[in-house]
């Protein structure tokens, strides 16, 4: 697994794995036990890792969706 993504908060990191998933990539969040408990200036944010096979993959959709919504 390799990190693509951190984010501040868990639910922003649900819903870019729920896009990726429904992009056939295998993502999942990591450390999202732990910032549930701790604040995210002590975790460093929420972690989103997909295969490494897919990475390419998921980082041109991930491009594509933030070219999307800037216009």
């Amino acid at each position: 697994m390799k990190v693509i993504k951190r984010t501040h908060n868990q639910q922003e990191a649900k819903i870019i794995v729920g896009f990726l998933r429904a992009n056939d990539i295998e993502a999942e969040i990591l450390d999202g036990a732990m910032n549930s408990v701790l604040p995210i200036g002590v975790t460093g944010g929420v972690r989103i890792a997909v295969p490494e096979d897919q990475f390419p993959k998921a980082m041109s959709l991930l491009n594509e969706n933030r070219e999307r919504n800037d216009d």
